[in-house]
């Protein structure tokens, strides 16, 4: 790993991000959370985990961008393939360096402009662990028909056991003082490649009870390409969140009550509209409840979805 900005005294809040060969995306970012940061009024230190390191151009953006903003960033280079080991590596840069709160956002998603201030803001006034907020597709002009389906490709407020539950790493801020005791490494490994690992994280934190909250103003937004512009990928993608949700289900020796559940959502498939939980589109949303449960079922029977496969693999099935 390499560093390349020294900041001069521990910093209180950090951004956190990991990229994978998408140097416009990490610049279009890296403009935006300059303003983010503005707004914000403090010092922030960002924190890039580059899981390639194979273009120097990379690199060569990041130091014109800390010297361009003024903005503090550390640059690492983390050689171990696969999203945890990037995670782990921002998380580890993050405690090594003192942070206390800390915002993470993906490499093709750009922050509304309060995005880091209303973050904070929805901790301080729930003195959450975790706060999570809304992610906004931006479909390419070929794909404008798309838009009123937005919702399928959004991250919404959720919850879990009647709380606020915060699920992916894609917009969230942590106190990273809540979890100082939690152990180490916090992303596990062997979803590395094949992603939700995130879940399983934050799946474990709210089960040992730390408190999550909810910031709708802290939206962001995040690029939706030509390839996963049509159903064609949303339906790919749904069975792959039902094929990752047995495997975190599973941890820690509960594969007995994930089947139970397999079960019950397929017995319940063929009344699904009648839920009405897409109102504007039942049999979308039907066409995807089914795609989700193959997913399940494949992963009852072996199957893993890798969803962050390298070009030196091939066989891989994934998403990106």
């Amino acid at each position: 790993m390499s560093t390349i900005v020294e900041s001069s005294s521990a910093p209180l809040v950090a951004i956190g991000l990991c990229t994978y060969k998408r140097r416009a995306g990490l610049e279009r970012l890296l403009e935006h959370i300059a303003v983010a940061v503005a707004t914000h009024g403090q010092p922030v230190t960002v924190i890039i985990a580059d899981n390639d390191g194979s273009d120097p151009l990379v690199k060569a953006s990041v130091e014109a961008f800390s010297a361009r903003s003024g903005i503090a960033v550390r640059y690492l280079i983390e050689a171990t393939p696969g999203i945890s080991a990037a995670r782990n590596a921002v998380f580890d840069e993050a405690t090594r360096l003192g942070v206390r709160f800390m915002a993470m956002i993906d490499d093709d998603e750009w922050p509304a402009p309060g995005w880091l201030k209303e973050l904070l803001k929805t901790q301080a006034s729930e003195q959450a662990a975790i706060v999570g907020g809304p992610v906004r597709p931006v479909f390419p002009d070929s794909a404008a028909h798309l838009r009123k389906y937005a919702r399928y490709w959004s991250v919404q407020r959720q919850f879990l056991e009647g709380k606020p539950f915060v699920f992916c790493s894609c917009n969230f801020l942590i106190d990273m003082q809540a979890i100082a005791s939690e152990p180490r490494p916090l992303f596990d490994e062997k979803f590395g490649l094949s992603g939700g690992g995130d879940t399983v994280f934050f799946r474990k934190l709210f089960h040992r009870g730390h408190p999550m909250a909810w910031s709708e103003d802290a939206w962001i937004h995040e690029e939706v390409p030509q390839s996963r512009a049509g159903f064609k990928w949303m339906r790919q993608r749904r069975y792959r969140v039902g094929n990752h949700a047995v495997r975190w289900e599973s941890v820690g020796g509960n594969g007995m009550r994930s089947l139970l559940k397999t079960l019950g959502i397929t017995a319940r498939l063929p009344f699904y509209p009648l839920f009405r939980r897409e109102p504007e589109s039942p049999m979308i949303g039907w066409l995807l409840e089914y795609d989700k449960i193959r997913g399940r079922w494949a992963s009852h029977f072996g199957d893993v979805f890798v969803e962050y496969a390298r070009p030196d693999e091939p066989g891989q099935k994934s998403c990106r």
